[in-house]
């Protein structure tokens, strides 16, 4: 699962040096569904509170979701990739810093093993996320969706309709994502009541 993955290799130390390095920038709140630019832009954005979340420009798809104190653009720091842009999913609030004041910053400090650090987490994260969606039968995607929802709910209380938030997150058509949520409640998987997901067993292999 994504999020559980991503959670457990987390660079906390890393991400914590750099936020305290850039703690004297003005912070700014961001309103939910607010973007944030990262191409094109001239800054670099720290998250300090809030849920972000990193889309795909080509097609809104869902890529990745930030929910802890993170920075934002760094990849296109010294690239103007177009492929990804931030949304607020969540009031949120941010410091944005000048890439030039950022990197001298992070020169100064002597910050950059810490900001290759965050950097390879991010690659590790979307890495991972490509191995869930690629070249995998559509019932291993909802499967591994299924799991990344329960731990939500478990340990987040996220309000989650399940069948939204798979859609939103990979290009399954939604009758496909109906019909094997319906086999799965037809084989007591899982209970889902309004959308939401209650209880879940051990999910099988397998369709």
């Amino acid at each position: 699962m994504l999020s559980i993955y991503a959670s457990n290799l987390r660079p906390q130390p890393e991400v914590d040096a750099i936020v305290s390095a850039t703690a004297s920038f003005p912070e700014r709140n961001i309103k939910k569904w607010q973007k944030i630019p990262l191409y094109g832009s001239d800054y670099v954005h720290v998250l300090h509170s809030g849920e972000i979340e990193l889309r795909r420009t080509s097609d809104d798809l869902s890529m990745f979701t930030i929910r802890k104190q993170l920075i934002l653009g760094i990849s296109a720091m010294f690239y103007d990739s177009e492929h990804t842009y931030a949304i607020a999913r969540t009031n949120a609030v941010i410091c944005s810093i000048k890439k030039e004041d950022f990197i001298q910053l992070i020169t100064e400090k002597n910050l950059w093993p810490q900001l290759t650090k965050v950097l390879s987490w991010y690659i590790c994260a979307m890495g991972k996320r490509d191995d869930i969606l690629i070249a995998r039968s559509a019932y291993s995607v909802v499967r591994e969706f299924l799991l990344e929802i329960h731990e939500l709910m478990a340990n987040h209380n996220r309000d989650i309709n399940i069948y939204d938030y798979i859609q939103e997150y990979t290009n399954l058509a939604r009758s496909t994502i109906i019909k094997i949520l319906s086999d799965l409640k037809k084989g007591h998987y899982i209970v889902v009541e309004k959308g939401k997901l209650v209880s879940l067993n051990s999910l099988p292999e397998r369709y």
